[in-house]
């Protein structure tokens, strides 16, 4: 990495670098290539239509039957949508909000804009009415695309906040009869009827559509995390899109023949990144559930090879097991935790670059054949080639787990506004405490302040609603994360400089950190740690309430249901024994010495969470900051006036009395 044995493309990134950078590495000297014929999501199809037409593009399970989508059809779809949304006066550069579940529908509508040469944006279907309005609002979409009654009722009940809307298109029209007569209102079976007519009438028009674009053009909206507040509209090119999706495949081998189940909201740059950015340049197959309810059945049943997930998904299927295991006879426990053993043996050693003998090596496979693919089977997973994991720092425990499984784990780093990925592991190369190398052709550094920073043609052009509030300086994109770079030339993401705690004796704490190693309990659904400037770390403990409800009634403890459970002694006992055995491994400045367990969980309606589940901490600390006060006193427990949702939507306050638990 010295300076003058350096590619040219690196020296020119670090020679505009907009400030002294502390260290740097960069990824591999490969030219990443984008056709010009094929250099925008709509060509690709095209393309793929045109060259493996009969084969299988999409699968969709309805009424328990796997449905095929070819690529023909693909394209046939698309085409009618697009050229349907022209026919009710669709223009160039105009903007549709996306809403509902992973639906071939979604990727239709996404497409049909594009090759419409306008510009989509997916936002998140569990958002309520008055978090969708700023959205909508900001993005200014002109048109939405809805899957069912329940996001078209959203969108009518804020409709008079949103003149510029022209159209609502509906997918479902289930339970919908009162709606017919709404102008407002249009199927996308219309919209397809319309886009068929005006086919036949402007037969070379989609194609000239497509022809008329190129790279340079955005290709989408996509939002930033939101965790400081409502998220921003990031805008990506194609050559943004694209070039990620090539560089990824350039060092992770993706083939037509994979399988990729879809099942994490499509709004998420993650899940577009790998539905289009690669399944449009591979040709793989995308599969989708059939309702929310299924996803764990669908996803034994695709046996995907390929999967992508945040944290929290890797951590529910781990608690599953970790619950099962615990309820299992004790041979088959014992039988469980030879295995782990051996597992956990060869892929520490992997982690530190020995070698495995031969033993180790058949003692493996017995493990994996014998205890770790009949619970591969159950999660879906005995197929999995490449498991991915971002959107934040997954736990060392869960990492260690799932590799010790047999899992090929990789974590990667990046963010909607570096189009999804800019680090991640390499075969052969991974470490649970990094997030890898950076992808070819771009270059990550650390400032002197410690801030991550990168540059690569996946950058974003900007923010459309906030063009003057840019975090991109001189081709850079600042992260507000802290890290640095260990020997192995690995990015090690520290937390977000703007959350990593300092005690009141200088001692520096990563909360992430500290809250992944409480969540590898099957026990601890979230946590938060506190606070700045404290003498001591304290954390605020949301219960699994499906785990510890399975753990209560196995020990003969009543209760009447979340708010119940949270407060009973036998739960903080429980709660007390995970917190003492992270303590064990952290030194003694760093200890959590109390916690409560809130009577609530943590929850994006409320607020409290973004939709990919990152904490909002400000508002968390502002709306708690009496029982944070709390934790810093002599109180045992603290009486508290909070708020509920029921499962209406209807909201009460509740006066509730919590306990504070110290931990020795």
């Amino acid at each position: 990495m010295q300076s003058g044995n350096l590619p040219l493309w690196v020296k020119q990134a670090l020679d505009s670098a907009p400030e002294e950078i502390e260290t740097y590495i960069y990824g591999e000297d490969i030219d990443v290539e984008i056709p010009p014929a094929y250099d925008t999501f709509p060509k690709l199809l095209l393309r793929n239509s045109k060259e493996i037409g009969n084969k299988t593009a999409l699968r969709e399970k309805k009424h328990g039957i796997w449905q095929r989508i070819t690529w023909k059809d693909y394209l046939e779809n698309v085409k009618k949508f697009s050229l349907g949304l022209i026919a009710l006066g669709f223009q160039e550069d105009d903007k549709i909000t996306l809403v509902g579940d992973n639906r071939p529908e979604w990727l239709y509508a996404y497409l049909a804009a594009e090759a419409a040469k306008g510009i989509p944006f997916g936002v998140y279907q569990d958002n309520l009415a008055e978090q969708l309005l700023p959205l909508i609002q900001n993005s200014g979409s002109r048109w939405i695309y809805c899957e069912d009654q329940e996001q078209t009722d959203k969108v009518l009940s804020i409709l008079d906040e949103l003149p510029e809307v022209s159209r609502i298109i509906v997918k479902d029209w289930t339970g919908m009869w009162r709606y017919r007569d709404n102008p407002m209102l249009i199927s996308v079976d219309k919209v397809m009827e319309l886009g068929e007519e005006l086919g036949k009438k402007e037969p070379g028009l989609f194609e000239e559509n497509l022809n008329s674009q190129s790279k340079d053009d955005v290709a989408c909206f996509a939002t930033s995390s939101g965790t400081t507040g409502v998220p921003k509209c990031v805008m990506l090119s194609y050559e943004n899109m694209m070039f990620m999706g090539l560089a990824l495949q350039k060092v992770v081998s993706m083939s037509i023949e994979e399988d990729y189940f879809s099942f994490l909201p499509l709004a998420w740059i993650g899940e577009q990144m790998m539905v289009f950015s690669c399944g449009l340049t591979t040709g793989f197959r995308v599969n989708f559930y059939e309702e929310p309810e299924t996803v764990n059945n669908d996803l034994r049943e695709v046996g995907p090879t390929i999967m992508f997930g945040p944290p929290r998904i890797w951590r529910d299927m781990l608690a599953e097991v970790q619950v099962k295991i615990a309820d299992a006879g004790m041979l088959k426990r014992k039988i469980y935790d030879m295995a782990m053993k051996i597992g956990y043996t060869c892929v520490d050693r992997e982690f530190k670059g020995q070698e495995i003998s031969a033993y180790m090596k058949f003692a493996r496979q017995l493990a994996y054949y014998i205890v770790f693919r009949p619970i591969l089977d159950k999660l879906g997973l005995k197929r999995i080639r490449h498991a991915f994991t971002g959107g934040a720092q997954v736990s060392v425990d869960d990492f260690r787990m799932l590799r010790a499984m047999g899992v090929n784990m990789k974590q990667i780093y990046g963010q909607t506004e570096i189009s999804g990925i800019s680090c991640l592991h390499r075969d052969g190369d991974v470490d649970p405490w990094t997030s890898g190398k950076p992808l070819p052709r771009t270059v990550i550094a650390i400032t002197k302040r410690g801030e991550i920073i990168s540059k690569s043609p996946a950058v974003m052009l900007g923010y459309y609603d906030r063009p003057y509030e840019d975090d991109v300086v001189d081709g850079w994109l600042y992260s507000g994360d802290m890290g640095m770079v260990d020997a192995k030339g690995h990015l090690v993401v520290v937390d977000r400089l703007a959350d990593v705690i300092t005690l009141q004796d200088g001692t520096l704490v990563s909360p992430q950190h500290l809250e992944n190693r409480l969540k590898f309990s099957p026990y601890v659904r979230e946590a938060m740690i506190l606070d700045n400037g404290r003498p001591y770390v304290t954390a605020i403990l949301n219960i699994h309430f499906e785990n510890v409800a399975k753990w209560a009634e196995d020990n003969n403890i009543p209760f009447t249901g979340y708010m119940d459970l949270s407060q009973k002694t036998e739960v903080y006992d429980l709660l007390e024994s995970v917190v003492r055995e992270v303590n064990k491994n952290l030194q003694e400045s760093m200890k959590i010495r109390k916690f409560i367990s809130l009577y609530k969980e943590f929850d994006p309606d409320d607020e409290e969470m973004t939709r990919t589940r990152k904490l909002r901490r400000g508002l968390i600390r502002e709306r708690y900051r009496e029982v944070i006060e709390a934790l810093y006193t002599d109180a045992e427990e603290i009486d508290f006036v909070g708020e509920i949702k029921y499962e209406d939507g209807t909201r009460d306050q509740v006066q509730v009395r919590m306990k504070i638990r110290r931990v020795e």
